[in-house]
């Protein structure tokens, strides 16, 4: 699929034999892409959800210098072009869509979710796993400085993003196979780095904006992103939410051993805000 400006996207469709309760966009975290989320795509078509998973630019198979955005708000078009696809896909613009972000990609939803001029009205509610809405571990100040410097001066400046895959979950069938998945990128530019920064003041100024219910699943344990900075914007909605933390788990709680707590929590939610 091709988004605003011209980049092709790369995206996977999954489709359901029953009746559809609604449609689920899937949002990818940063440094990976959507093939590794299709047991994620079958508990959704499981619950009546065809689903549309996709690569943001510089991830996976899409294009893109790796890591890299010129403007946070380019995701959001990947996300318009998104949703444009599972219409073509389903045949059916009229059922409401159920988004699904994680980390990254939680960011992305929990942004354009707190922006009127760029909230699509057929998103009824969404789930964010882990959303990256501060670093665990706070970067040094110089580091900081340098890399807003970088960010105005050498915006697609490359450098490794220092994630230590041994943090994103216990399962270690899932780390084997992240550490094989040559579709992963281990680097971080400039620019992504300081539009990450500005969209996580955004999301925080403008919670209380967000209109439409919202399931929280946070890894407590999680070294990645800060599960104390997810608390402090959800409690800043006034739109219904739930949140739900998971104290022992790593970064992806949808990729932990026990993650089938928190399929059912999304089975719950969407079975709550989707009537077949």
């Amino acid at each position: 699929m091709t988004s605003r400006d011209g980049t092709r996207l790369h995206a996977e469709w999954f489709d359901t034999n029953g009746k559809r309760r609604g449609l689920a966009l899937v949002l990818h975290g940063y440094a990976e892409h959507c093939g590794r989320y299709h047991e994620v795509a079958r508990v959704l078509t499981g619950a009546g959800f065809p689903t549309l998973a996709f690569d943001f630019r510089g991830h996976g198979k899409s294009e893109g210098q790796r890591g890299h955005t010129h403007r946070f708000r380019d995701y959001l078009d990947d996300v318009d072009a998104g949703l444009r696809e599972l219409d073509r896909r389903a045949g059916d613009d009229a059922l409401p869509v159920l988004l699904l972000g994680h980390s990254n990609g939680g960011l992305i939803a929990l942004r354009m979710l707190a922006d009127p001029t760029r909230m699509p009205t057929r998103i009824r509610a969404a789930v964010v796993t882990s959303p990256f809405l501060g670093l665990k571990v706070k970067v040094p100040a110089i580091k900081g400085a340098v890399g807003r410097l970088a960010g105005r001066y050498a915006p697609k400046l490359s450098l490794p993003n220092d994630l230590a895959i041994e943090h994103l979950t216990h399962d270690p069938d899932k780390l084997a196979a992240r550490r094989a998945d040559t579709l992963c990128n281990d680097n971080a530019t400039a620019r992504w780095f300081t539009a990450a920064l500005r969209a996580h003041e955004y999301v925080l100024d403008c919670a209380a904006r967000i209109d439409v219910p919202t399931l929280w699943l946070v890894a407590g344990g999680d070294r990645i992103a800060d599960p104390a900075a997810s608390r402090a914007v959800h409690a800043r909605l006034r739109a219904p939410s739930k949140y739900r933390e998971y104290p022992q788990m790593h970064h992806e709680v949808l990729n932990e051993i026990d993650r089938e707590s928190a399929f059912d929590e999304i089975r719950e939610f969407a079975k709550q805000y989707f009537s077949k």
